[in-house]
């Protein structure tokens, strides 16, 4: 009788572990990284992938708390035209640079990001003003985004169907060389964005 009852609770002990890992396994195929993006209404999310800045807070894009005025250089990101597209921040990471750029109102896809060697975006102009004093103003367009310094090719950084996008980085240079360097975002060969450096 004792063997039987053994037999009888080792029996249920093995159904009841078989159960289990059986609905465990079934959880996890719900889990598969295969999933793909749909936009119907209850059903799986767009995946965010990569580390997102928050709005308003581009120095510390990977989480990790910097101190207060911890970026030694901005840059504000304009379009051809003038207009703002985003920001990028500057921040020292041992012997190089932590790049942190976020973006809006850009066309989505791929865009290349380069530190490069012009000291501005815009060639200024003479235009007149009330008074008929002149002034400095930009150009239509870029005019001379100089060329990449060593070190200063970036991954990228990925722009999503509305048009935002965010990336930390980091290029092998020492921030007191990007001083009044430039920072350009392309599409292609074509300069699509451009920002001054200024240091802090």
């Amino acid at each position: 009788m004792t063997a039987s009852l053994i037999t009888g609770v080792t029996t249920k002990r093995v159904l009841a572990t078989l159960a289990a890992a059986g609905i465990a396994g079934f959880g996890l195929t719900a889990c598969t990284p295969d999933e793909h993006v749909s936009d119907v209404p209850g059903t799986n999310p767009a995946p965010i992938t990569g580390n997102q800045v928050e709005p308003g807070d581009l120095v510390n894009a990977d989480d990790v708390p910097a101190a207060p005025g911890s970026a030694v250089g901005t840059a504000n990101l304009l379009s051809p035209s003038g207009d703002a597209l985003g920001a990028a921040s500057f921040v020292t990471e041992g012997n190089s640079t932590k790049v942190n750029l976020r973006v809006s109102g850009m066309t989505p896809g791929s865009h290349k990001v380069e530190v490069r060697s012009a000291s501005s975006c815009f060639a200024p102009k003479e235009v007149e003003v009330e008074g008929g004093s002149p002034t400095a103003a930009p150009v239509g367009g870029f005019t001379n985004t100089g060329n990449v310094i060593a070190g200063g090719s970036l991954p990228g950084i990925a722009v999503n169907e509305q048009g935002n996008g965010s990336a930390r980085q980091t290029v092998t240079v020492n921030v007191a060389d990007l001083d009044g360097k430039i920072v350009v975002l392309l599409t292609g060969d074509t300069a699509v964005a451009c920002g001054n450096i200024v240091a802090n």
